[in-house]
């Protein structure tokens, strides 16, 4: 009989988010004829209790966002003691803090082959010049350590070699997700709009982001003031949530719009909400490459966006959105009125028919990281 390969995944914390998903989709569908796979995390996150098979999640009590040296050190320790007591023969790890922390486990431990994906890079010229400069040399440093890079996103890759983090050992694989539940309607809209207590008249613009400061809820709470003077008939829902929450809230109320706000937390059949939005609204300052926007094509819904370059490889401007510097917050404004207003705009941008999600499919993204494990360990093997 021929041992299973045995794959562990890392990620900082199980939110909900498509990092997350994809992640638990992946853990829960590689074929279990060839490999047993297991999940781990920091502490705390909704999707906790998401994995059919408990017994394959493992938590990292030192594991978190932020940036503490003590117990990132203490992570360390933690995370190489779990790989040597599983002995994978893959690490994968996911997003920026987990995957520094967690390749240098990897390596610690001896693991043979070790993958990072990259939804999207954690430096950015948002943050501070110290932050930003400390992720980078930190992934510069980590490039040594990884067998190979998983993105995302064409326009990361890109990114990746202007700084010097790869070579040659990378793939682009999608964040796949179940593309049939976002390709249906479910319930009628009058009836989720009275859900949530949205007039039925309103006219709803569609926001899926976690309040971190990635996603520029502030911009959007400035843009929709814009709005909101001129159409008070326009609401915005955002089904999220997020350490940012109290700020933003005490934002709109001093805006005075908190009256066309709906911030119902994270929802986890999202597919069912995104039915009554008329457009979808995206103010990310950065991105790898966003599910959301995907998900909000196949729901046939005209995007506005912020011009950056994940949103660029889904959102077509003019054709089925339309993409604006997240700063200019009058034009941003002036398309949502626009939209608004125009019904057949809106149609004709939504019924786009040049869109291709095969590459988003739940199956193909499980499939291609099957190929690419199974490749990888064959080359460590020839190699060693």
């Amino acid at each position: 009989m021929i041992d299973k390969i045995v794959v562990v995944h890392l990620i900082t914390k199980l939110e909900l988010g498509g990092a997350q998903l994809n992640t638990l989709h992946t853990v829960e569908n590689l074929d279990p004829l060839r490999f047993d796979s297991y999940l781990l995390c920091g502490p705390g996150g909704m999707l906790r209790s998401s994995l059919r098979e408990r017994h394959r999640l493992m938590i990292v009590p030192a594991l978190e966002r932020e940036i503490r040296p003590g117990r990132d050190l203490r992570a360390i320790v933690q995370l190489t003691k779990l790989f040597k007591d599983i002995g994978p023969q893959i690490v994968h790890t996911h997003s920026s803090k987990a995957g520094i922390l967690g390749r240098w486990a990897a390596f610690l431990a001896g693991v043979p082959v070790i993958v990072h994906s990259v939804h999207g890079f954690s430096f950015s010229p948002y943050q501070s010049f110290l932050r930003r400069h400390f992720y980078l040399l930190a992934e510069k440093v980590c490039r040594r350590l990884t067998s190979h890079f998983v993105f995302v996103a064409a326009a990361d890759i890109e990114l990746a070699r202007r700084h010097r983090l790869i070579g040659d050992n990378f793939s682009l694989i999608r964040s796949g997700f179940p593309l049939e539940k976002f390709a249906s309607r479910g319930k009628a809209p009058a009836a989720l709009k009275e859900k949530y207590g949205l007039p039925a008249s309103s006219f709803v613009c569609g926001v899926l982001a976690p309040f971190k400061p990635q996603k520029g809820l502030f911009h959007l709470a400035a843009i929709a003031a814009l709005v909101i003077q001129r159409h008070p008939q326009v609401f915005f829902f955002i089904a999220g949530d997020g350490g940012q929450r109290q700020e933003l809230e005490e934002e709109l109320r001093r805006l005075n719009i908190e009256g066309n706000f709906r911030l119902p937390g994270f929802i986890r059949d999202v597919e069912t909400v995104m039915d009554f939005f008329d457009i979808g609204v995206s103010t990310s300052l950065w991105e790898g490459l966003p599910q959301s926007l995907v998900q909000l094509r196949l729901k046939k819904k005209a995007v506005v966006a912020s011009d950056i370059p994940g949103n660029r490889e889904v959102i077509r401007d003019g054709e089925n959105g339309f993409l604006f510097p997240v700063e200019d917050h009058d034009r941003f404004a002036a398309a949502i009125l626009r939209l608004a207003t125009d019904t057949a705009l809106r149609r004709k941008l939504g019924n786009f028919a040049g869109d291709d999600f095969h590459d988003w499919s739940a199956d193909v993204l499980v499939a291609r990281q099957e190929e690419l494990y199974q490749r990888l360990l064959v080359q460590s093997w020839t190699s060693g």
